[in-house]
């Protein structure tokens, strides 16, 4: 089987938009399985989970397809350790994703009424950091034909300033479901209040990471 980097060698950064499809992919049924949560489907949530799970191997195949031809075959406009880094920001969103999957396998949490709109708003917030993350990704050829600057570098300049809105407006969505969270005392059990923390840690790593693009792209624009 060719690798992908046979099939785009002349940019490194086409695989590397390939891998975040994956993660996108990944990203999509964020919202689909807190859903299911939410309405008590779990036998939904757990078919969510496998899907989730396929989809963040396929992520991984890509990525180490990437890191093991990239040293010995490409030549980057940018430089290898900040490439590197992008990589892994990407890779660690759909991580995340599968996390957040795990743990809602792990039992049948409880959904108190009072954390659904708290936590509808936290994903979404959280979704919509990391969608602009993507969008981010697939600005990189435009962004490497400019030579990473003009009109282009000032366009993902701007992206990147919003996506770091939208990650600072899921920190605050974060807060607000934690409060909410905690303010259950001993109507929630410990096992589920823990777990309901770790989902909330899981759902923040997303935005952080996809934060975490955004910074390694302005270092691109800096140099």
């Amino acid at each position: 089987m060719r690798s992908i980097f046979s099939m785009f060698a002349k940019s490194p950064f086409k695989p590397l938009a390939s891998h975040m499809e994956k993660v996108r992919a990944c990203v999509d049924q964020i919202k689909p399985l807190f859903d299911a949560q939410l309405s008590g489907d779990y036998d939904k949530v757990q078919q969510i989970s496998e899907q989730i799970i396929q989809l963040e191997y396929g992520a991984d195949k890509i990525k180490n397809d990437i890191r093991d031809h990239l040293p010995q075959s490409i030549f980057l406009a940018v430089d290898k350790r900040d490439f590197s880094h992008l990589l892994s920001a990407q890779d660690d969103i759909a991580d995340s994703v599968e996390d957040l999957a795990v743990i809602l396998r792990i039992r049948h949490l409880a959904n108190p009424e009072v954390l659904y709109e708290p936590l509808n708003q936290f994903v979404d917030h959280v979704v919509m950091s990391a969608h602009s993350a993507c969008d981010l990704i697939h600005e990189l050829e435009n962004l490497l034909e400019a030579s990473f600057g003009g009109v282009e570098a000032e366009k993902v300049e701007k992206d990147c300033h919003q996506l770091a809105t939208y990650e600072w407006e899921a920190d605050k969505k974060q807060f607000a479901f934690a409060q909410k969270l905690f303010s259950l005392g001993d109507t929630l059990s410990a096992a589920d209040l823990l777990l309901w923390n770790e989902v909330s840690k899981k759902l923040g790593a997303v935005a952080d990471k996809s934060e975490q693009i955004g910074k390694t792209l302005r270092i691109f624009l800096a140099k």
